[in-house]
């Protein structure tokens, strides 16, 4: 089994900085005929006997033509396990890791239903690295929401494991583009949609150049978070605690939390925790009261309370979907069973849209906001407010009624980043 080198903060930013490019390529195209039934069978080639210790993994990033189920098959000797993804038009993240004992080969079987076309990138099938302190049920379980990253494979090019020769004519074209970004830490060249921001290989980040964390998601996991490295500084840690509690400052989560309990007699998370069997409603995995996140479902980031609508999460699944819409994250399948479960329309889950009667608060008191809020806090919401809404500059309107309070808060801006360097 390989293991990752430890790496520091300074090691991986002393390298050089192509990780802020992109760089575009070609998936290959499966197309189905007769004679192979949409199955491919590869295998991890000649070493396949070696013995690399007890986890091994598969991952790509697979579009189809039309919504359909794809399912895997992983085997090493006689030891195989099953899973199923759901693919979109869109590139969707597939992989798990399989533990088995002792030696023998690696393969990988996928196979599905009707006569759609699939667009493959990143194909690898192997061993898992694994980071240092990191055990393999942390693997298998962080593989819930962050495969194929996790398990440290390579997918750098469209196919990296020998596609046994029977169903070898089923790559007969080229498939649709995507970009790669190098990772900060890990090195590799992984993939990301740039139509679809956070929904590959790295989580958005709207204030970089390639739109993306500069880390991939298993390092921002193993390498990065505070619960895998205590070191971080408080500094490092307090940006999106900042702005996350002010935002529910603002929308007075507090007295809509209290006001549920008083009504109803029972807290917030208890309820949604029983209305959603007590499972993470993403994974489906049963989880414990203390270990239930709840989701605004619609993103605290575009100014939606937390409410009765909420959603069941684990931890994993939570940060996984951050302030993502429902419609960005979801299947549509998903979409209608939360619709079900949350109460929410369907139609108002597959939207995206700011908080209007929240941004008209704003609006209205603009110049008290900017005074009170942290910088951070003030140009975040004025970030998502304009994503989705260019024709609303909240900075700009802010600066034509008061340039010195304008000035002011970019100063004020420049001085945490200053501090926060040193």
């Amino acid at each position: 089994m390989r293991r990752l080198a430890k790496q520091t903060r300074d090691d991986a930013y002393a390298s050089t900085r192509d990780y802020q490019e992109l760089h575009q390529v070609q998936s290959v195209r499966v197309c189905p005929a007769a004679n192979w039934n949409n199955r491919l069978i590869f295998t991890n080639g000649p070493a396949a006997d070696t013995a690399f210790g007890t986890l091994v993994a598969f991952g790509a990033y697979i579009a189809a033509e039309t919504p359909l189920e794809l399912t895997a098959r992983l085997s090493r000797g006689k030891v195989s396990e099953d899973g199923v993804f759901d693919l979109s038009a869109d590139f969707t993240r597939v992989g798990f890791a399989l533990s088995a004992d002792g030696q023998g080969p690696i393969s990988l079987e996928l196979s599905w239903t009707g006569g759609d076309a699939l667009d493959v990138w990143g194909l690898d099938i192997g061993p898992a690295a694994i980071p240092d302190g990191v055990t393999h049920e942390e693997i298998l379980e962080a593989g819930r929401s962050i495969a194929p990253e996790t398990y440290y494979l390579d997918h750098a090019i469209a196919l990296n494991a020998d596609l046994e020769s029977s169903t070898a004519s089923a790559i007969a074209e080229e498939g649709s583009l995507l970009h790669l970004k190098k990772c900060s830490y890990c090195g590799r060249l992984l993939p990301v949609n740039m139509s679809k921001l956070g929904s590959l290989a790295f989580h958005k980040h709207n204030a970089k150049r390639t739109r993306h964390q500069n880390e991939c998601r298993s390092c921002k996991k193993w390498r990065i978070n505070d619960n895998f490295n205590p070191s971080r500084t408080v500094d490092q840690l307090h940006e999106s605690s900042v702005i996350t509690r002010e935002r529910k400052i603002f929308l007075r989560e507090s007295s809509i939390l209290q006001e549920i309990k008083k009504r109803t007699g029972e807290g917030l998370k208890s309820q949604v925790w029983d209305r959603f069997d007590r499972r993470c409603f993403s994974c489906k995995r049963s989880i414990s009261l203390s270990q239930v996140q709840l989701d605004h479902t619609r993103p605290l980031a575009y100014l939606w309370p937390i409410d009765e609508h909420a959603t069941c999460l684990c931890a994993e699944c939570n940060n996984n979907k951050k302030d993502r819409f429902p419609v960005d994250f979801y299947s549509d399948s998903q979409l209608r069973e939360l619709s079900q479960i949350c109460g929410l329309p369907y139609g108002e889950l597959v939207q995206k849209r700011v908080n209007m009667e929240q941004l008209e608060k704003i609006t209205d008191d603009i110049i008290k906001y900017a005074i009170t809020w942290e910088p951070r806090t003030f140009f975040s919401v004025a970030r998502k407010v304009q994503e989705l809404h260019p024709e609303i500059k909240l900075s700009e309107q802010l600066q034509r009624l008061s340039p010195k309070i304008y000035e002011d808060l970019l100063d004020r801006a420049a001085a945490v980043r200053m501090m926060e360097e040193q």
